[in-house]
């Protein structure tokens, strides 16, 4: 009922504040030196400065294995964002492919036969208003999206490939965060990056493994949005998830910034990775698995074809426990 309310005045509201109010500062040049780290799992932020491993895991050993999720107050703050549609944005390469997947190409997410994917029709219900569209740009100017969520008041679960380019060892610049978008309206407003937080590992070889990161904004979004609990998992084969996010195919075909996703069980997993055939595309990466509890157990990464680029499946890591101590030590 509050969300029809707002959509007879956001309009009004967006005439009177133009999104470029809601432009973010710059998050400044990363530059990482590998000779700082001693092992894949030590935490490295937007300044390229150090959280070694062996230090912050000591702080996890009498964490549970799970972290609260949180409804919010569902205060909306809408913010029309469909000009974001006129912008060219670059198609976010995932990372580079494991060893033992050599015979297959990896693409930036595929649909596997039918597409599944269905709008969310009320993104300020949680916990779709936790998932959020990310705007985000590179020191060339360049500008891409992915979807994130809401893991504490102003802590976002995404993809390492959103905001570090391994290839170039380059960070994201800039970065926005809208949670629950739908009809192109921002629901719970605006929020600008200030830091964020990746694995060595994944500066150093971009392995799907530690394809995640945790961004930090400049205010609690999770007040009003909610933020998702996460929660530490070794297996997952055969488990159902939903996986929703901001697909760009999709978005573009209907002309609005809107909500999509769908459930299903993960087919084939390793120590690191989960495989499974719920259908993706481009803007979809950093989209969370979600259990049937709506707890996240690991995150969208990349899609998968045969060398002929026939689609077999798409895949991302689980929140194993090297997962969730980073996660967990981001949070803090």
């Amino acid at each position: 009922m509050k969300k029809n309310i707002f959509q007879f005045v956001f309009l009004l509201i967006f005439l009177l504040v133009p999104i470029s109010v809601f432009a973010e500062e710059p998050l400044g040049d990363f530059n990482f030196n590998p000779k700082e780290s001693s092992h894949p799992y030590d935490i490295v932020n937007s300044k390229g400065e150090v959280i070694k491993y062996g230090d912050y895991s000591k702080n996890s050993i009498n964490l549970n294995n799970e972290t609260e999720s949180f409804i919010g107050t569902g205060e909306l703050n809408p913010i029309f964002v469909g000009d974001l549609l006129k912008e060219n944005y670059v198609e976010l390469m995932p990372p580079k492919l494991n060893k033992d997947l050599t015979y297959n190409k990896i693409t930036p997410n595929v649909v596997i036969g039918a597409d599944g994917r269905n709008r969310v029709e009320d993104t300020a219900v949680f916990p779709f208003s936790a998932i959020s569209y990310i705007v985000l740009e590179w020191a060339d100017g360049s500008r891409g999206t992915c979807t994130g969520t809401l893991i504490g008041r102003d802590r976002v679960l995404t993809n390492g490939h959103c905001v570090v380019d391994p290839k170039t060892q380059k960070g994201i610049t800039r970065a926005t965060v809208y949670p629950g978008v739908s009809e192109s309206t921002a629901w719970f407003g605006a929020y600008s990056v200030i830091d964020y937080f990746v694995t060595s590992n994944w500066i150093n070889t971009g392995s799907i493994s530690e394809d995640f990161a945790v961004l930090v904004l400049s205010s609690n979004a999770g007040e009003r949005a909610g933020f998702t609990g996460i929660r530490q998992v070794n297996n997952l084969l055969n488990q159902n998830i939903g996986i929703f996010g901001y697909p760009g195919d999709l978005i573009n075909r209907g002309e609005s910034i809107d909500q999509y996703g769908m459930r299903g069980n993960v087919t084939n997993e390793d120590g690191s990775i989960a495989y499974y055939t719920i259908d993706t595309a481009p803007g979809q990466s950093g989209s969370a698995f979600l259990n049937t509890n709506n707890q996240i157990v690991g995150i969208h990464s990349s899609g998968y074809t045969d060398l002929r680029g026939n689609p077999l499946y798409n895949g991302g890591p689980k929140m194993n426990n090297f997962m969730f101590q980073f996660v967990t030590e981001a949070l803090n």
